[in-house]
């Protein structure tokens, strides 16, 4: 946003900021926004508001896809931030994340010689990028040890394939 002063011609940059906590709730088309100054005006003076809508910059995207990993990476037996069990033996909830994930996208998970074990879909907003899998497969039953593939793809951005481990 800029400030005008069309009796001098000056020109004063303004910043404004939009912070939200919890959860965002974005602009919708016919949204009134107040904006308040303490600032006089002189005769003349005039604010001018120019906004673009958000978008997906695909370039950036694309690259950014050889950001996505999976953590932790190898998977030991348990990671520390799963709960604990309620009962005096066993473990909890077991499970890894894809972080830095596009906003839409598949990931297909696939042992060693190729079998398919396990598709997760994520459609959520740009501003979460993780996904949790609890390492069972789509049969049902925990996951074996050993190295998986995952491929994941972005409609319209592109894919990644990676590699992770599980020990047990």
């Amino acid at each position: 946003m800029e400030f005008t002063n069309n009796n001098a011609n000056l020109w004063i940059p303004w910043k404004i900021s939009y912070f939200y906590f919890g959860t965002p709730v974005f602009p919708q088309a016919g949204d009134k926004y107040i904006f308040k100054t303490k600032k006089p005006f002189f005769t003349g003076d005039y604010f001018s508001i120019k906004t673009k809508s958000s978008r997906t910059d695909l370039g950036i995207a694309k690259n950014q896809l050889s950001n996505i990993s999976v953590v932790p990476n190898p998977y030991v037996g348990y990671a520390s931030w799963e709960p604990k069990t309620i009962y005096a033996t066993g473990r909890g909830d077991r499970k890894i994340d894809f972080t830095n994930l596009p906003q839409k996208c598949t990931i297909r998970i696939y042992t060693i010689s190729g079998a398919l074990v396990k598709t997760l879909e994520k459609e959520s907003s740009a501003a979460n990028g993780a996904l949790s899998w609890n390492l069972v497969s789509e049969d049902g039953t925990d996951v074996a040890y050993g190295l998986y593939i995952y491929h994941v793809d972005a409609p319209g951005v592109g894919t990644h394939i990676g590699k992770f481990a599980l020990i047990k």
